[in-house]
């Protein structure tokens, strides 16, 4: 057993504090909201939920790695300057999350894409800065907010010409 805990020791947080816990109630923020979003009016079926998370798992995961690491070493997360248990969580259930909420109300209003890129783009700026200024969950080495705008918006286009594909798809395949 002490064996598995010494090997466990780098993914656990160096203290449980303020990051972490603003992890676990931004974690229950967004699955509440998803799961209540969908519930009232459904704009995505389950099947392009799964595919967005999917996606957006690997894009966290892989921008993080690139970004937060070595040779780049922009930012760091959390406690430590390598990934540890709640980067996971972040990655996992945080990051698709907001995505998957702009994917539903783009289809529910039916925005201006560049509009709506833009202006969900500076939320999540808002969002990131907050958790940053307030709850250390980034620390910023050269990385800067204008950065994460642009990266955002890539992100979010990205993720709209997605989406579409995956609907096309499920349209061609359940004629």
């Amino acid at each position: 057993m002490t064996n598995i805990l010494k090997i466990l020791e780098p993914l656990t947080p160096k203290t449980f504090d303020k990051n972490e816990i603003f992890v676990l109630i931004i974690v229950v923020l967004c699955v509440c909201s998803l799961v209540l979003v969908h519930h009232l009016e459904p704009h995505l079926l389950q099947t392009e939920i799964i595919a967005l998370f999917v996606f957006n798992i690997l894009l966290g995961t892989i921008g993080d790695r690139i970004l937060a690491e070595p040779p780049l070493d922009f930012y760091d997360t959390l406690d430590y300057g390598h990934g540890e248990f709640f980067d996971s969580i972040l990655q996992i259930v945080v990051y698709p999350i907001p995505i998957i909420l702009f994917i539903h109300f783009y289809r529910k209003w039916k925005p201006s894409k560049v509009v709506y890129i833009i202006l969900y783009g500076f939320f999540l700026v808002v969002l990131e800065w907050i958790s940053a200024k307030y709850f250390d969950v980034f620390q910023f080495k050269t990385w800067k907010t204008s950065y994460s705008y642009v990266f955002y918006c890539c992100v979010l286009t990205v993720n709209l010409i997605f989406a579409e594909q995956i609907k096309k798809y499920l349209n061609r395949v359940t004629k």
